[in-house]
């Protein structure tokens, strides 16, 4: 029998929950739409590829830009997110659930004419929060037994602790310039420095005891903590028809990763005299690599978005797909073997994601010369490929998005207030199917529900 079958009952739910091999860990960026910048530009649910909605088009279309009517100073300032992330398993009772309040991602930016007062040149300059977030999980008192079928022999008491906290931050200062061919032609392109960073840490402990008084004890440490300084490029074309049509078509590059450092620690040990079966069995299995280089890689994407105005009406769609990205290495540690011998334990923190396509509509409507009201929905597909064990991310299953909001404007100044509800759900086993030789865990419900609210300013000159 070999190690990993013996200390099954030990590992049980609360280390298939929460633990995976580091190898089998990606990053965080399983949706790529979650977030919105700019005033009517968040309102719309940044579906806004094919508008000029305001100056967070320095992200969303480069090219628009310069066929904007004025400069632009944007301060977005915001306000809070709630969200409550849920699991169910019927056997078991103390699963995890996390709900709280979080700050939301936000926005600088203003625009610089330049080449004289009638120049169709613009630069502009930037600073926006793509990611940031913290997350904590706790599983105390887990039966182990609560597998499904427990494998004998059943042990006369058995409990679990499992613990995991991240936090994700990732800003993306930059600039760009734009120029107008025309009225109607607009052209720019972005580069952007993305400055990622993360961590990431979780406990584990097993302890068992059965009627013979044998005992069981197991302790599994993972944790890491990742920055990574890159380069990417956004370039953008935008049309403007007479008619109140207008197109645009955009471009990101995969980023090009310039420097990091990471990080990076594991213990894998177990004690057991006999509960699993056979004379017993031990693991002291421990190791911690400082000072490591990072890497991260981001997909290719191609959007495209129609816009259409009216008198008092105006209608956006876009869509945005996003490229696979095969399976690269963040942090490249390398393989360690137990202290007490036995097979190499994979240190490596690896990613990989699959091909998404989003897409979205948002609708304007004037109520009156100060006062306008923005509705949007659109989609926001999971860049995790199937089957793929995603410990390290917060949510890795489809969400849809529902935005509703108003912008009034006072002399030059424009004020928006706006909610998003995002929402999504799916059934499935946490960590993929179960090793070799231990039974198959219930299958886990789990549930995703936030509402964001923001609020900011735009000005005008």
């Amino acid at each position: 029998m070999s190690s990993l079958r013996r200390m099954g009952i030990a590992f049980g739910l609360a280390g298939a929950a929460l633990a995976a091999p580091a190898r089998s860990l990606a990053a965080q960026d399983t949706q790529y739409w979650s977030d919105a910048y700019g005033t009517q530009a968040r309102l719309l649910g940044g579906v806004v590829i094919g508008s000029d909605a305001d100056i967070s088009a320095m992200y969303y279309n480069p090219g628009a830009i310069a066929l904007a009517d004025s400069l632009q100073l944007l301060i977005s300032l915001n306000a809070l997110r709630y969200s409550s992330l849920g699991y169910s398993v019927t056997p078991v009772q103390n699963v995890p659930s996390s709900t709280g309040w979080s700050a939301l991602s936000n926005m600088f930016a203003a625009t610089i004419p330049i080449g004289g007062k009638d120049s169709h040149q613009r630069l502009a300059v930037g600073l926006l929060t793509r990611q940031s977030f913290v997350f904590g999980a706790q599983l105390r008192d887990i039966p182990l037994d609560s597998f499904i079928p427990v494998p004998p022999p059943s042990p006369t008491f058995s409990v679990g602790n499992a613990l995991v906290n991240q936090s994700m931050s990732e800003v993306w200062p930059g600039a760009t310039y734009s120029w107008a061919q025309s009225k109607r032609w607009g052209f720019g392109a972005s580069l952007f420095i993305p400055i990622r960073g993360q961590t990431w840490s979780q406990s584990i402990s097993s302890q068992v005891v059965n009627g013979l008084g044998q005992t069981a004890l197991a302790v599994r440490e993972y944790d890491f903590s990742y920055y990574n300084w890159a380069l990417l490029v956004k370039l953008g074309a935008q049309f403007k028809a007479g008619d109140g049509w207008s197109a645009g078509l955009t471009l990101t590059t995969p980023r090009l990763s310039l420097f990091g450092g990471a990080d990076v620690g594991a213990t894998s040990s177990y004690v057991d005299q006999g509960v699993a079966g056979g004379g017993g069995s031990s693991q002291i299995a421990t190791n911690y690599q400082p000072n490591l280089s990072a890497s991260y890689r981001s997909a290719l994407s191609v959007g495209f978005g129609l816009g259409k105005r009216w008198t008092k009406t105006s209608l956006d769609i876009a869509a945005e797909w996003f490229a696979s990205v095969p399976k690269f290495t963040i942090i490249p540690a390398m393989p360690f073997t137990p202290q007490t011998g036995g097979a190499p334990i994979d240190m490596a923190l690896t990613a990989q994601y699959r091909s998404v396509f989003d897409w979205g509509v948002g609708v304007q409507q004037i109520l009156g010369p100060h006062l306008d009201l923005y509705g949007a929905f659109k989609t926001d597909g999971t860049s995790i490929p199937s089957g793929v064990r995603s410990v390290g991310t917060l949510v890795n299953w489809n969400l849809l998005h529902a935005d509703a909001g108003v912008q009034g404007t006072i002399g030059r100044v424009g004020i928006i207030l706006g909610f998003d509800f995002a929402w999504g759900s799916r059934n499935g086993q946490i960590s993929g199917a179960s090793p070799p030789g231990l039974p198959q865990l219930p299958a886990v419900d789990e549930s995703f529900f936030s509402v964001t609210g923001a609020l900011g300013f735009k000005f005008t000159y």
